[in-house]
């Protein structure tokens, strides 16, 4: 009774995202949002990796899976994110950075074990911009994925095609207007309706418990603003 009050208690704000919900919702939806993590962030963790002094560690492939076996294996490592009030991606980073310097350690078991600093990996910042433009870049092409699904669902395929014709091809909506068959304001409309589903998509992959608003649009600027660095 006492774990079940404790869940209430940590998940609710962060159960109007997806994530959040398949965290509670039992062993299932905890796999599910174990794979969804292993599938956007395993690229941006070897990125990290191979700029890291840590390389040398072995294959970075077997190492981030060592990571996602050890950390997401743990019961309650997804509870304490949401505590954490704090974005994933940064939450996984510095879980990274300490597992690396515990993978060190056990490499080094003659010396003397010496406690880990709070500020673990600090002075590390290329190799960590490099793994947020690359996290950015998975999570926008999760958004991208779930946005033209959910289209595809609706039978708004071409909604979901003019939207990246415009905003991906960079063409006009006249042009592509001619190309779908519709007017340039049908267009228009069309692709706002994708865009409205890519965003979205898009903010219920980045939202963390306690965030206002204002926080989760801060996040998405920062995001696309990295993708462009």
């Amino acid at each position: 009774m006492a774990q079940e009050t404790r869940s209430r208690d940590v998940f609710p704000m962060t159960q109007r995202t997806w994530l959040g919900r398949a965290i509670v919702a039992g062993s299932e939806g905890l796999s599910e949002a174990n794979h969804h993590i292993m599938e956007v962030y395993a690229h941006p963790l070897k990125v990290y990796y191979l700029g890291s002094s840590f390389r040398s560690l072995g294959e970075p492939d077997d190492v981030v899976q060592g990571f996602f076996a050890d950390r997401l294996g743990r019961e309650g490592f997804l509870g304490k994110w949401i505590e954490s009030d704090r974005p994933l991606r940064y939450w996984l980073i510095v879980g990274f950075k300490h597992f690396l310097f515990e993978r060190s350690r056990e490499l080094k078991r003659g010396a003397r074990a010496q406690a880990l600093p709070e500020d673990v990996g600090a002075g590390a910042e290329g190799p960590e911009n490099h793994f947020h433009r690359e996290a950015a870049l998975a999570i926008a092409g999760e958004a991208m994925r779930q946005a033209h699904d959910e289209c595809e669902r609706r039978g708004q395929g071409d909604h979901w095609n003019i939207f990246v014709r415009h905003y991906v091809d960079g063409m006009g909506y006249e042009a592509v207007g001619e190309e779908f068959g519709v007017t340039h304001r049908r267009a228009a409309v069309m692709a706002r309706t994708a865009s409205n589903r890519f965003r979205a998509a898009l903010r219920e992959l980045v939202s963390w418990r306690g965030a206002a608003a204002d926080d989760v649009d801060a996040e998405i600027r920062s995001l696309l603003e990295t993708i462009q660095l």
